[in-house]
């Protein structure tokens, strides 16, 4: 690293706010800080109005604010750029859009679990996301290593609840690990939450795992491979393809231009 430069800053975009999600961020902001390292700055930005409805309309929404959030980051000196959301809507063209490294929360996590094990088992917080992370699988070739997706009966209230009340927690928690075992049962070894929230519920305490099988804690991924991508940015290795067929060519000022101030 530069060791003209005193700290390197992380862009860290949510989909959430402080008003409904206010029990999530409580446990999420101080856990992002701790996995830091010296030398990190981690900013972490919400949304108002947040991601608050399972619908098309808002993920693209979102996808918008992903893709101005990295053009402003990279405007402002921010050396890398993370959406702290799994379904990692807009990922692409943000990183078709600036120089600097843009992760997302999905494709981090689903490429490190692929370390951990044989068969990665996908577990979504509510049945309406499981044909987006069925194209994720797809989108990011792991048709051969997911097991399957299933989902937890829920609604975004009853996980504020479960932050809050250890006896709400309990109750989602047996939900988690009943959902869990059928995905073991069709040969799932790894058991990645698909989002920040069933992340930090259930994942946060170390080595946490069902029956053995590892919970990924993607918040924790992701982070690493955000400071990761500016190691190796200052060692020479190159952010991603630009070359047309890629579809990561940047684009004119003419189109950033309409982008910004027409789209």
């Amino acid at each position: 690293m530069d060791a003209t430069k005193k700290s390197y800053r992380i862009w860290a975009q949510g989909a959430t706010d402080q008003v409904g999600h206010r029990n999530y961020l409580a446990r999420l902001l101080p856990h992002m800080q701790a996995c830091t390292e010296p030398g990190f700055e981690l900013e972490f930005k919400t949304m108002t109005p947040s991601v608050t409805t399972v619908h098309a309309l808002s993920e693209f929404r979102f996808s918008r604010a992903v893709v101005r959030g990295a053009i402003q980051a990279e405007r402002e000196g921010y050396d890398v750029f993370f959406m702290n959301h799994f379904q990692d809507v807009g990922l692409y063209d943000a990183r078709a859009s600036v120089k600097i490294p843009v992760l997302g929360l999905g494709e981090a996590t689903l490429l490190h679990a692929c370390t951990m094990g044989r068969k990665l088992g996908l577990l979504a917080i509510n049945p309406a996301f499981i044909p987006t992370h069925n194209e994720q699988i797809v989108r990011y070739g792991l048709q051969q290593r997911v097991a399957g997706c299933r989902a937890i009966e829920a609604n975004i209230s009853d996980y504020m609840d479960a932050f809050a009340s250890p006896a709400k927690k309990s109750e989602m928690q047996s939900l988690f690990e009943r959902e869990a075992r059928r995905l073991i049962d069709d040969g799932a070894d790894v058991i990645v939450p698909t989002g920040g929230i069933p992340m930090m519920l259930f994942g946060e305490e170390p080595d946490a795992n069902v029956d053995g099988a590892p919970i990924v804690n993607g918040v924790t991924v992701v982070i690493k491979a955000a400071e990761m991508a500016v190691k190796l940015k200052q060692l020479g290795v190159p952010v991603i393809s630009r070359i047309p067929l890629s579809g990561f060519a940047l684009p004119s000022d003419k189109t950033l231009d309409e982008f910004l101030n027409h789209g």
